[in-house]
């Protein structure tokens, strides 16, 4: 019905079938087959697709459908693989992995993560969402970073707008693979580095092919850079009362980018959803002294294990300067309109509401974009939108052609194909 087609090339004994991610953004799923390998990298939901097909009270019947019409990868990419790598856990590379068949171990950058985000977000869930967390039967296991594994796979960390995320390298027998995943060339925060610094460190100088990912060629927006997004937010903690930041809940590079920006600004850092706890988790292990200025709302439930400072946010509202607030955009909205209802604090004139794109856009829709700005509108909130990616810029494809200098380029989760195809042609002629 609305299966995409299938990419097929072939390196001596190594081939390469791409069945999902070809001529759109999301939806990656990459075959490996190597004499009696087989392993795949992503098993992403084609939110193309899902649109199509699906909305309002027309739900999905179950895991069979998906597939028949090409929400899922088929079955048959699946079957006697030895392994599927999950490069970061948003939802057009993660899928849905109650559909990975038994026998296939998931091999994943952090399974305590996917433990604490989507495996609990999910696990209740009343719609199709219930199956992304894994079935107990299944095998989930941690990629070890910068180290070649049993199927000759290295998982390499990298920078994206979700925390951790790696592109992965194959070394097979004939060709030397290598898979972006998503990622950004320059780092937000300093939990992760630069990839072309991580493709030096594995020892390899060179790939027979790249399957590089394009989100941002053809984009018609302009596109921030890390340092820009710092700046922009240090002059709004400037020029602003109360200042909240709506972010995907996977991103830590961004949660950690704006406690820095916040301290820097002698603010105190006031977490305001749920879904962001587990990135205190992460930051007690990778930086505990930056924990010292962050505080939850007191009406989270808060997991016994954090030992986080609390702050109602009616106080919160009576001060504004000396805090930062960082959200999901249905949390912050709701807390709000409570307060609303209890006769609170109602006026925030002079404060900005900072909306950043989640990515994938699509994945979850909670609440309508138009009817959220009218909401923060009416309590006198500045609206801004902000939008910084977690995939590189156009402008940075050479550097990246250079680091890895393949010899082949297939071109996936992006639009402009063509446009990647020309560029890489012109730098490897001028290499």
């Amino acid at each position: 019905m609305s299966r995409s087609r299938v990419l097929e090339r072939e390196y001596g004994k190594v081939k390469v079938k791409v069945y999902g991610g070809l001529g759109e953004i999301g939806g990656n799923c990459i075959v490996i087959e190597d004499r009696d390998r087989k392993i795949v990298f992503d098993n992403g939901i084609r939110f193309s697709a899902l649109r199509k097909f699906y909305g309002g009270r027309i739900e999905p019947l179950g895991l069979s459908e998906l597939r028949a019409i090409g929400v899922l990868p088929p079955l048959d990419a699946l079957q006697g693989a030895s392994a599927v790598y999950i490069s970061h856990l948003h939802l057009d590379h993660v899928g849905l992995l109650s559909s990975i068949p038994p026998g296939v171990s998931i091999k994943v950058p952090s399974a305590r993560v996917l433990e604490s985000t989507l495996a609990s977000w999910y696990k209740r869930s009343g719609s199709w969402l219930a199956y992304v967390p894994p079935e107990y039967t299944a095998k989930v296991e941690d990629v070890e970073p910068m180290k070649e594994d049993e199927n000759g796979v290295t998982a390499m960390p990298v920078s994206h707008s979700c925390f951790p995320a790696c592109s992965f390298l194959y070394r097979g027998s004939d060709a030397t693979v290598f898979y972006s995943g998503d990622f950004r060339l320059e780092p937000l925060a300093g939990v992760c580095g630069q990839l072309d610094e991580v493709v030096r460190g594995s020892g390899v100088d060179k790939v027979d092919v790249a399957l590089l990912e394009g989100t941002n060629f053809g984009a018609e927006h302009a596109l921030m850079t890390a340092s820009m997004f710092r700046e922009c937010l240090s002059l709004l903690f400037r020029d602003y009362e109360l200042i909240s930041v709506s972010i995907d809940p996977l991103d830590l590079e961004a949660f950690t980018a704006i406690l820095d920006l916040s301290s820097l600004m002698d603010r105190s850092l006031v977490i305001g959803s749920e879904r962001l706890l587990w990135a205190v988790e992460e930051l007690e292990r990778l930086r505990p002294e930056a924990l010292d200025r962050v505080y939850a709302l007191e009406e989270l439930e808060v997991p016994t294990p954090l030992l986080l400072k609390s702050v109602g946010l009616e106080e919160v509202l009576k001060g504004p300067q000396g805090y930062a607030l960082v959200v999901e955009p249905v949390g912050l909205l709701q807390r709000l309109r409570v307060l609303k209802m209890w006769g609170g604090v109602q006026d925030l004139a002079g404060s900005a509401v900072v909306l950043m794109d989640p990515e994938p856009r699509e994945s979850v829709k909670e609440v309508e974009e138009g009817a959220l700005r009218v909401w923060l509108r009416s309590f006198g909130a500045q609206v801004l939108r902000l939008r910084l990616s977690g995939h590189y810029l156009p402008h940075q494809f050479r550097r990246i052609v250079e680091a890895l200098r393949p010899r082949d380029l297939i071109p996936i989760h992006t639009e402009g194909a063509d446009v990647m195809n020309k560029l890489f042609n012109r730098i490897v002629t001028s290499m």
